[in-house]
Parts: structure tokens; C-alpha cells; sequence
């Protein structure tokens, strides 16, 4: 058995060598099945996101296509020079091989630390993959054990816990101070582009309504049309104040646009409802003092920026734990295929000993009743077959299970006992 993986990502390539080699949209299929044509009897997946492409190949060692091979085929489908794309290129083969995407799909290679997408990608290449008819018993088994191992880092590790974006922390935040936000309204001062990623992220807690505020009314007008909001005219912001349950501020402007007094006014006529204030603007746009009012939570960019880091920090205690989990799977994954290696060789053995048995003893039988007829002939044929099927099945059955199941200590003790009862060669 021989598996290999080669491709490039953010580490080893620039973004234009990635997007380059990418396999987007249809190209997927098309790759795939090059690869198939190119090298039959071998097995492939093809993973490409915006952060990495690269191919897996595995089967019979003298039907795997080599690094060279796999090169060739990069530059021949893309039309690119090798010398352009090759010094980026990074290789693993075998055991670190599967450790390799075994690290990908936990996200320890990815340019976030924990991020969550990287698992639905693998999935999806490899669900790519069995629609063209790529994979076979060893990306069937890798794979398979890559989405598991990679929501087990997950959920033991917490290795996910916390965002690490600005953007995504303002949604965290907004979390713990509403249960709800079906009926709370939105408003985002500023519509440039640290306002519409946070809007982006905030979108997602479905609120009620959504305000945008801008000098220029036609950027107000854009980023409302674009996250299904009303643009409201700057000079009716504190008219807009009123409303909004959760503020989020992301002008340039050299000096507050909302002092301490304009928002005591402001909460006076909110009746003191509870607000969540996202000043992400520097300089800050909102006078620090206003968090010091009753019933509003004031942050500003310095907040969420430390509450990411710790985020990070968390996240950066799980790769020991989560690179302890990666070493024991692996190994088990590789010792599981090298016993499905040997169980499909002991049943093949199995298989052709029993056939050369029957072929011998019917062929005894014709020789010693020469007035069967033809009739008569294929009747025993067939149940003999039967018979060697029949005697047979729980053997192979046994032999499968033992194979599809986690490596045991002794991995190959009922291979071996196979072999002893029936007389079958070492391999």
C-alpha cells in the first residue's frame, strides 16, 4: 500500500499560486477524473479551498503515481509552467501522510487556529470524490477516520472555543447580553468595511430590524440594500439612537460623533432600555464615560481585541492535547490499513485454495463416472460451488470484520490461525 500527498497552502504558497492550482467549481470533477484516466487503479481526492489544494492518491505501490507524475498533472491541467507552482509545493507519503490530513481536518494547519470549516471541506472533497468514483477501500477508510478524528479534536480539546475575529467577538458579546434578538434593531454607524464585516457576522442572530447611518447616503443606501436594512440620514442619527437595541460604530471621524449628554438624552427617551454599544471605531466615536450608565454596555475596540486574544490563548492550550489525539489515530489508522492489507491477501489465498480443491475433486469425479452427461455435469458443478461458498462465508465474513474494526495488539492473530488451519503460505 502507498499513499501520498502533495499540494501547497498558505504556509508554503501566496495567494496567487493557490488560486491558480484551484480546483474550483467544475474543475473538481474534471481533475478527478483526469486522474483516474491518467492512473487507473489508483485512488484520489482532491481538496481545495482558499487556503489549500492538494491531492491524495493511494493504492497498489506500483500503480500509485509519483510525486513527478502528480507535478506533471498539476501543470498539464492548469497549464502552468512546473517551475512557477513546484517550489511551493510540500509532500508527505504514508503514515505522515495521514497525519498530515488528519491535522488539516482537526484545523491545526489552518491559517485560524480552530476554525470550523476546514471539516465540512474535507467532507466534501471526499464526497466529491465517491460521486466520481475515485476512492476505494484506503481514502474510504482515511477519510472516513479523518472526520471523525477531526470532530473528536473538537469536542475533547476545545480547540473551537471563542472567535478570534473582532467581527466575530462583537457577536459573542451580543449573545450574553440579549437572549433574543427577533425583536431588537440593529444599527450600524459607518459603512465601510470593518461595519459591513461586523454586520456580516451580526446578520446571523436574525435581529428584528437593521439601521445603517453614513455621511455619504449612498454608501448608507448600498449597505443597507445589501444586509436588507434601512439607510437612515446622518443627520437623524440620534433619532436612529433611540431605537436601536445594539449600536455598532465604525466611523473615522477625528472626534466622538456622540458625547455623554447626547446619550443621557438619548436613554431618557429609550426609557432606559438595555444597549449594547460596539464602538470598533479608532478614535472611538463614543464617549467612554456613556458605559457608565445604568442598563448600557459599552465596548470599544480595545475590549473585543482582548477578549479575542484570550480566545486565542485557549485555543492555542488544545494543540498539545489535540496533537496527542492526531499521533494515537494515526497509528491506528495505519495499523488498521496494514491489516486490511493482509486480511483482503488471506482471503484471496483462502479463496483460491478452496477453488483449486474443487476444481481437483470434480475434475476426479468426471474421470471416475465418464457416463455422467452434460446435464448431470453442470448440476454437481453448481452445488459444489455452492457448497465451497456456503462452507466458506462465515470465514470471510470473520476475516472482513476483523479487518474493518480498530487494530487490536495482535492485529494479525486470526490471520494467522487462518493461514494454519488451511494450510495457506506465509506473505
Amino acid at each position: 500500500m502507498k499513499l501520498l500527498a502533495l499540494g501547497v497552502d498558505h504556509r508554503s504558497a501566496p495567494t496567487s499560486i493557490r488560486e491558480a492550482l484551484a480546483f474550483d467549481g467544475p474543475k473538481l470533477a474534471r481533475g478527478l477524473d483526469t486522474l483516474a484516466e491518467s492512473f487507473p487503479g489508483s485512488e484520489f481526492v482532491i481538496l481545495s479551498t482558499c487556503n489549500r489544494v492538494e491531492i491524495y492518491a493511494a493504492g497498489a505501490p506500483q500503480e500509485v503515481p509519483d510525486l513527478d507524475a502528480l507535478t506533471d498533472f498539476l501543470s498539464s491541467f492548469h497549464a502552468l509552467p512546473v517551475d512557477r507552482f513546484a517550489p511551493h509545493l510540500v509532500s508527505s507519503q504514508d503514515t505522515e501522510a495521514v497525519a498530515h490530513l488528519f491535522r488539516v481536518a482537526a484545523s491545526l494547519e489552518s491559517l485560524v487556529l480552530g476554525e470550523g470549516q476546514i471539516l465540512g471541506q474535507v467532507k466534501e472533497a471526499y464526497q466529491a470524490a465517491i460521486k466520481n468514483r475515485t476512492v476505494n477501500s484506503i481514502l474510504h477508510h482515511v477519510f472516513q477516520n479523518a472526520a471523525r478524528v477531526g470532530k473528536k479534536v473538537r469536542e475533547e480539546t476545545g480547540l473551537d472555543q471563542g472567535k478570534l475575529s473582532i467581527a466575530s467577538v462583537a457577536v459573542d458579546v451580543a449573545k450574553g447580553v440579549f437572549d433574543t434578538f427577533s425583536d431588537k434593531t440593529m444599527l450600524v454607524i459607518g459603512a465601510g468595511k470593518m461595519g459591513d464585516l461586523t454586520l456580516q457576522h451580526l446578520k446571523a442572530l436574525k435581529p428584528g430590524r437593521i439601521l445603517v447611518s453614513n455621511r455619504s447616503p449612498e454608501r448608507a443606501e448600498a449597505a443597507a440594500a445589501r444586509w436588507g436594512g434601512k439607510a437612515v440620514p446622518f443627520d437623524e442619527l440620534f433619532l436612529a439612537l433611540k431605537e436601536a437595541d445594539v449600536v455598532v460604530s465604525t466611523t473615522a471621524a477625528e472626534e466622538p460623533i456622540v458625547n455623554y449628554d447626547q446619550y443621557v438624552r438619548v436613554q431618557r427617551a429609550r426609557r432606559n432600555r438595555l444597549a449594547l454599544i460596539l464602538d470598533i471605531a479608532i478614535p472611538r466615536d463614543f464617549d467612554p464615560k456613556i458605559g457608565d450608565l445604568e442598563d448600557v454596555y459599552l465596548y470599544n475596540v480595545d475590549d473585543l481585541r482582548a477578549q479575542a486574544e484570550q480566545n486565542r490563548g485557549r485555543r492555542q492550550k488544545g494543540v498539545d492535547p489535540a496533537t496527542a489525539i492526531i499521533e494515537r489515530e494515526t497509528a491506528a489508522c495505519c495499523a488498521a490499513l496494514r491489516h486490511q492489507r493482509h486480511a483482503g491477501a488471506v482471503l484471496r489465498q483462502l479463496g483460491d485454495h478452496a477453488d483449486a480443491i474443487r476444481r481437483r475433486e470434480f475434475d476426479a469425479l468426471c474421470n471416475a463416472r465418464p457416463s455422467l452427461n452434460e446435464a448431470d455435469r453442470e448440476a454437481i458443478a453448481h452445488m459444489m460451488s455452492r457448497f465451497q461458498n456456503q462452507l466458506l462465508h462465515q470465514p470471510r465474513a470473520t476475516l472482513r470484520s476483523a479487518a474493518s474494526e480498530p487494530a487490536t495488539e495482535h492485529p494479525h492473530s486470526l490471520l494467522n490461525a487462518v493461514r494454519h488451519l488451511f494450510g495457506l503460505a506465509d506473505i
